[in-house]
């Protein structure tokens, strides 16, 4: 068993045929049929299922293929590593952010990572707290920013800032900047589903206040509840960056009497460590969000250390 033979079989589960897999691996169709039929014969048991319409995996294929795909992913990581150590980070670095968060998160850090690092490959993942955090647990990306890393197993989380909550809707002129809880409850509201941590959180606010929630419609989307606010059918509870970016010219008041926070983290599973490239990216992402708050397109308050200006933490000037 090689590892090319390895890399072969993943072409060919990944492309779904024989012929499609040679196109990729620049290979011969007959020389990649080769080079299988030696890998099942050396392990004296058939690996693929060969279809008019492509290739299905048997058993012991799929086991092989996922022991394949982490071999190879280790190799290729380490091989990355061991270039990066010359303090030029490479190779891929995968990364969660949440979907209310991309337009502010997203231009940044990849503009920022272009400069700074242009020997990593980045894929950034923008999707629901949920999805998020799952693909942290998971270690299918190498770190996230997510608002609910105390809900998630086996990962190491620094904390950043905490953000409010704010009620928006259609306000009359001279109306507070901030709202109650129960002000807020009493009104028509569209709210995102229970299954997102905004949704709990705000709930449980109201039940640790005694303040009876009830939610008019439900929406799954940011575009959807912005939709109803703006037609005047109902307000809704949501952090800041949604809010900047969807629901303007709407009136946005902070709920207060109680405060509704939830703190922004980075995230990593423990089974995953940080790679070279991973760790400069997590430290690129960090000054990204730092740099949100301090101006103001983030509402939130810095955490301990990273209320202080950069300047003084590290001792050195700043350039962004």
């Amino acid at each position: 068993m090689t590892l090319k033979q390895l890399r072969y079989l993943i072409a060919i589960v990944e492309a779904g045929s024989f012929s499609s897999a040679s196109r990729r691996a620049y290979i011969a169709q007959p020389a990649l049929s080769r080079q299988i039929s030696l890998l099942e014969s050396e392990l004296e048991m058939q690996l693929l299922d060969r279809q008019h319409d492509g290739i299905a995996l048997t058993d012991a294929g799929r086991q092989l293929y996922e022991v394949a795909r982490q071999v190879v992913q280790k190799l290729d990581s380490v091989k990355d590593e061991l270039k990066s150590s010359r303090g030029d980070p490479k190779g891929h670095v995968a990364i969660s952010i949440p979907a209310t968060a991309a337009d502010l998160l997203l231009p940044e850090i990849v503009r920022r990572a272009e400069q700074r690092f242009p020997g990593v490959t980045l894929t950034v993942w923008d999707g629901l707290s949920r999805e998020g955090g799952q693909a942290i647990e998971l270690g299918k990306v190498d770190f996230g920013v997510v608002p609910n890393a105390e809900e998630l197993d086996h990962v190491e989380a620094e904390p950043i800032f905490t953000e409010a909550l704010y009620w928006v809707g259609a306000s009359a002129p001279g109306t507070p900047d901030t709202i109650t809880l129960a002000e807020a409850a009493a009104t028509r509201l569209v709210l995102p589903p229970r299954t997102l941590h905004l949704r709990r959180r705000i709930e449980q606010a109201a039940m640790e206040a005694a303040v009876p929630l009830a939610a008019a419609y439900e929406q799954q989307s940011a575009p959807g509840i912005a939709s109803l606010v703006r037609a005047g059918l109902a307000a809704t509870i949501s952090n800041w960056p949604p809010l900047s970016v969807l629901l303007e010219p709407t009136a946005a008041r902070r709920i207060v009497e109680p405060r509704i926070s939830r703190t922004i983290a980075l995230a990593h599973s423990q089974h995953k460590p940080l790679s070279f490239a991973a760790g400069c990216l997590r430290d690129l992402v960090r000054s990204v969000l730092i740099d949100l708050v301090n101006s103001g397109r983030w509402r939130g308050e810095l955490i301990g250390k990273e209320a202080e200006p950069l300047e003084s933490v590290l001792g050195v000037q700043l350039a962004v």
